[in-house]
Order: C-alpha cells, then sequence, then structure tokens
C-alpha cells in the first residue's frame, strides 16, 4: 500500500494509492477528532493476531468504521451499510463507492498506523 502523511494547515493529511482511498479518508475524517484512535487501532491489530478465523473487532467511526480480523482490515463508510433497495437507478448506471471501501492486509494497516506514529514525533 502506497501512503503518504503531510502537514496541512496545522493537520496531519494522509494521502493513499487509488485502490486505498477510503483509508485516507478514514484516517482523514476520523483521527482528528478521535486522538487515541490510532493507539486504539494499534491495539485492536495486536489483538487480531491471535483471532481465529471466524472473529472479528469492529472499531465504529462517525464516517468510517474498521472491521479487522486475522488476515486483514476493512475499512468502509458507514453510508454503504444503508439499504439502497428502495432506489432504483436508470439502466447503465450504479453506485459509485470505489473511495469508500478498502481492503488491506493487517500488516499494511499496522506499518500505516506505526508510519503515522513516527511521522508526528
Amino acid at each position: 500500500m502506497d501512503f503518504q502523511f503531510t502537514y496541512y494547515q496545522g493537520n496531519v493529511i494522509a494521502k493513499c494509492s487509488m485502490e486505498h482511498f477510503a483509508v485516507a479518508n478514514w484516517f482523514n475524517m476520523e483521527v482528528p477528532h478521535h486522538s487515541q484512535l490510532i493507539s486504539t487501532a494499534l491495539l485492536h491489530v495486536q489483538q487480531a493476531k491471535s483471532f481465529t478465523p471466524e472473529q472479528e473487532s469492529q472499531i465504529l467511526g462517525k464516517e468510517y468504521s474498521l472491521f479487522i480480523n486475522a488476515d486483514e482490515v476493512m475499512i468502509r463508510a458507514n453510508n454503504l451499510s444503508m439499504n439502497n433497495d428502495d432506489k432504483e437507478l436508470e439502466q447503465d448506471f450504479h453506485y459509485y463507492d470505489e473511495e469508500s471501501v478498502a481492503f488491506l492486509g493487517l500488516e499494511d494497516f499496522e506499518q500505516f498506523l506505526k508510519s503515522y506514529l513516527e511521522f508526528v514525533t
């Protein structure tokens, strides 16, 4: 996973590769309002290393949530869990959600979090 941290107007901003855009969205929307979120996520990653395949932990956020299992992390916009069955789209139209969900390995996510901690120190 490619990512970069930068400072912008006194805040740390994350940028990620296209397929992991939801990781940057999670970071940029959730972390500034919850300073303990990085340490909480790291704790969940450490715990997930001893999970059985069917176990999962969740960190629910206001806009984005994390779903962590023994192998991977899914970051998903909370609005994706809303049921859109009552809304029909015209033929050949589809909901665009590429920026709203990302899957990455447990180690990649751990590296992302630790890199942030190194960046701010």
